[in-house]
């Protein structure tokens, strides 16, 4: 967990003898500077949690062993005595016998008291991103949470048992820094991290950006000196600050670069192919929960793949019919199920949304699905930025077709404005649309219609 171990990418040598060499991960483990201790507010009413330690084979805690004393040795864990404790579960990492320590917080964090997560939205994330952006370095923050401390009279609240494999001495030990599995730790480090960049943004104002999604950091700009300088100026700015940042995720002054999943370039962005082979290799499903999973890894998808809504179709009617374990897999549910991997592996390059040029949204409904495409102009022709598709509730579907345009075409409007941040939309509709619009213009006022004298802006 404190230590890199893959294969790290080639960090430009120019950008090594630039910046703090503290910057970079290693067994040393990060700590903000300017972050105050955490203190951890619980409901009115609540008590302890106790739970017992699950059994753990030797193998798993002398897997443990290593990372437990590395974490006790840099102040991270420490020994106390608490009247809390939940269990801690060794997981095996892929294709290796290392073990990363699990900790099962859900009691803990039914007891406490939530705080609102202010997150970036990933799906809107990227608008900020203009089509004179061609270079780009993304940063990887390590074991971010472990940078932010907990207040001392919070820290009895995670302790677990520990149980030595080499003598057999149990003891409990708890945190001293934001645990992961804490349903508040996201938030948390993202507003003190976000805190701390605005102090950098006011002393690097120019034509690049700097994007943040938990403890990954995107900075897009004009020209690679600019970017070169930007990236450079953070990487000493983490590293004075105490943050640590991942050497071997590092993608520096590049055209193309891979973040939160997708692979962005100038005025573009689309699926990272890692993201599309994962999905494209998991087997049918066996169970409706393996099935809700699947439904849930290409739902992140669905901006890139037309006709979303109809592949998908067949398989949550499945769920709806499936009870208890068993699935009820029909040959269209195979058909559907194979047609989404052909889409998702033939899925384009979408256009990122650009406030300055109009939009246009396509609406079509087949199938009770509202569909839709939005797009910009590009030189003569038009880009999408997303492919839109929506289920009609169960009102709107039973009512007449002219009707249930509408619905689409209202639904599709409001998942564009998504992307478009408040800009004009242009939207181009079935003729039964206009002519209930017609009908009913003032009902009708955020959007202009092609063709027709009502429904203007």
């Amino acid at each position: 967990m404190l230590q890199d171990s893959s294969k790290e990418e080639q960090i430009p040598e120019v950008v090594d003898n630039a910046v703090t060499p503290l910057v970079w991960a290693s067994e040393v483990p990060g700590r903000s500077k300017l972050a105050e201790p955490v203190k951890v507010t619980l409901k009115p009413g609540a008590k302890p949690v106790r739970q017992k330690q699950y059994p753990i084979k030797w193998e798993a805690r002398k897997g443990l062993e290593g990372l437990i004393t590395k974490f006790l040795e840099y102040g991270l864990l420490v020994e106390c005595e608490s009247e809390y404790n939940t269990p801690i579960l060794p997981v095996r990492k892929s294709g290796g016998k290392e073990y990363r320590l699990v900790q099962d917080l859900r009691a803990i964090n039914q007891i406490v008291q939530n705080i609102h997560p202010v997150v970036a939205n990933p799906y809107t994330l990227l608008t900020s991103l203009k089509e004179e952006h061609e270079w780009f370095t993304v940063l990887d923050l390590k074991d971010a949470f472990f940078c932010i401390p907990l207040d001392t009279k919070s820290q009895s609240i995670f302790a677990f048992e520990w149980e030595s494999p080499a003598t057999g001495r149990k003891t409990q030990l708890t945190w001293t820094v934001l645990p992961q599995g804490f349903k508040n730790s996201p938030t948390l480090f993202g507003n003190q991290l976000a805190k701390e960049l605005e102090m950098w943004k006011k002393q690097n104002r120019g034509e690049g950006i700097l994007l943040l999604y938990g403890d990954d950091i995107l900075i897009a700009a004009e020209s690679k000196e600019t970017c070169f300088e930007m990236t450079i100026s953070l990487l000493n700015f983490l590293g004075q600050g105490g943050y640590r940042v991942s050497r071997n995720k590092a993608q520096i002054r590049k055209e193309a670069v891979i973040y939160l999943g997708f692979e962005i370039s100038q005025g573009q962005r689309q699926l990272g192919s890692e993201r599309k082979e994962a999905i494209c290799q998991i087997p049918e499903p066996n169970s409706p929960k393996e099935l809700r999973a699947l439904l849930g890894m290409i739902g992140w998808c669905r901006l890139w793949i037309l006709n979303y809504g109809l592949y998908v179709k067949p398989l949550y009617e499945a769920l709806k019919e499936s009870k208890d374990q068993y699935l009820i897999w029909t040959p269209e549910c195979q058909k559907s199920f194979k047609e989404l991997k052909k889409a998702l592996m033939m899925a384009p390059a979408l256009g990122l949304p650009d406030l300055t040029k109009p939009f246009e949204l396509f609406v079509h409904k087949r199938q009770h699905p509202a569909l839709g495409v939005l797009a910009q102009p590009l030189g003569s022709w038009k880009r999408p930025v997303g492919y839109f598709s929506k289920q009609l509730d169960t009102v709107s579907k039973g009512w007449p077709g002219c009707l249930r345009a509408v619905a689409a075409t209202v639904l599709l409007i409001q998942e564009a404005r998504k992307l478009t941040m408040g800009q004009k939309i242009v939207v181009y509709v079935l003729h039964m649309v206009i002519t209930v619009l017609e009908q009913k213009g003032g009902h009708w006022q955020n959007v202009e219609i092609p063709g027709c004298p009502i429904g203007t802006r």
